[in-house]
């Protein structure tokens, strides 16, 4: 079985017990190396293209990058976009 269809059946286990699965799909690499402001930016605007709705992975731990150095400009370049944030009850209910 792939990695795939083995996500797919435990999500589905997920939902019989009544839990909702969540996972993120955009994200800037602030996690992985350091980067500067610009190129978590650019990775930001990258993964963000072509989707409805997204859920955006950031790290405030600062080890590698300062992220909160580029979250106002994430904000309003994503609200640039058309996103409107939400808090994650909205996405569950």
């Amino acid at each position: 079985m792939t990695n795939y269809t083995t996500k797919k059946k435990y999500i589905s286990y997920l939902q019989e017990f009544d839990y909702t699965y969540l996972d993120w799909n955009c994200l800037n690499n602030d996690g992985m190396q350091k980067y500067s402001d610009a190129q978590l930016l650019k990775f930001l605007k990258n993964t963000s293209k072509n989707k409805n709705t997204l859920v955006v992975l950031m790290h405030d731990s600062g080890d590698l990058n300062k992220t909160q150095n580029v979250l106002q400009d994430s904000i309003d370049y994503l609200k640039q976009q058309g996103y409107e944030f939400r808090n994650i009850q909205d996405l569950i209910e």
